[in-house]
């Protein structure tokens, strides 16, 4: 069988006709019923029920086309990956990440993957929300979520920690909690919450605490609610990613170590989302496997970064 055998049945059955299917494929009519008889020979089966005004497929015809224009997503992917080798990397890539990992963490890597391929264009967007990817035009979001929309294609990079932090100056002046419950007697720094309260929750063991609190302070950029840690304004909650470094240093320390902040409350996972595509293009399948090669799997930048 011809590769063009089933491209001609494809066109007839999605266009409703011989003579459209011609004029789709820029080939006579005579062309296209001439290989659907060859089709037909060679399978010893009647594919179609031909009538004056329209074409109708047999049973054995419905499960052929089904299997035909699998054969033709295949062949075009193929030819794609083809084309596409010993290629320099080109084409644009729209890209959008979390304010406090795309700036503080991924913008390395972002700046070098545009300098490694020159003939790259890059638009990248910080911003803490799912976008709709298609009416937002984005080739690929990276995420924090606990589930990723059903109708996009996720791609797990990590797991989330998230680390109840405070700076040792504001230990030394308001003293360390012990317990959860002693939160509210203290300032918060969380991301934002509705109608100014929050009710976390805390895991020791097999038992759960869940304390009502009031934040101090809300802000949906992390960058700017670790500086406010840092400072001493209060006792945060931030991810992993985001204080490796502070921890570190010993500017800030892990508070409340008996009890891990329930990472379900602002996203457990880090993904990669983008819009189905069974054929993704050879940039967008470049950049989804260099960004995962960037993370370890605590959710901390990996590598050089």
């Amino acid at each position: 069988m011809d590769i063009k055998d089933f491209e001609a049945l494809v066109a007839v059955v999605e266009s409703g006709s011989m003579t459209s299917a011609a004029d789709r494929l820029q080939t006579s009519r005579s062309n296209i019923s001439r290989r659907l008889k060859k089709l037909e020979t060679e399978l010893r089966v009647q594919l179609m029920r031909r009538t004056t005004r329209r074409v109708e497929l047999t049973q054995i015809g419905i499960r052929l086309y089904e299997h035909a224009v699998k054969v033709m997503q295949e062949f075009t992917a193929m030819e794609a990956v083809v084309r596409d080798m010993g290629r320099a990397l080109r084409g644009h890539l729209r890209v959008s990440v979390p304010i406090g990992l795309g700036q503080l963490v991924l913008a390395p890597a972002l700046l070098d993957f545009c300098k490694e391929n020159p003939e790259v264009t890059m638009q990248i967007t910080f911003n803490n929300r799912i976008y709709d990817l298609l009416e937002d035009e984005i080739d690929v979001s990276i995420r924090v979520a606990n589930s990723p929309p059903d109708h996009y294609v996720a791609r797990e990079l990590s797991a989330m920690e998230w680390v109840t932090c405070v700076s040792p100056d504001y230990l030394e002046n308001h003293g360390t909690p012990r317990s959860p419950e002693e939160l509210p007697t203290h300032a918060l720094v969380t991301p934002p919450v509705r109608n100014n309260r929050l009710i976390m929750r805390f895991i020791s063991g097999d038992t759960h605490h869940v304390v009502d609190l009031q934040p101090k302070l809300q802000c949906s950029d992390m960058n700017f609610l670790k500086q406010s840690v840092v400072l001493g304004n209060g006792i945060g909650v931030l991810p992993y990613y985001l204080i490796s470094d502070e921890l570190q240093s010993g500017q800030l320390v892990r508070t409340l170590i008996d009890f891990d902040p329930d990472p379900k409350m602002w996203g457990d996972k880090l993904y990669l989302i983008t819009a189905p595509n069974l054929y993704p293009s050879q940039l967008i399948r470049t950049f989804l496997d260099y960004i995962r090669t960037l993370f370890s799997d605590d959710g901390s930048i990996a590598g050089r970064y």
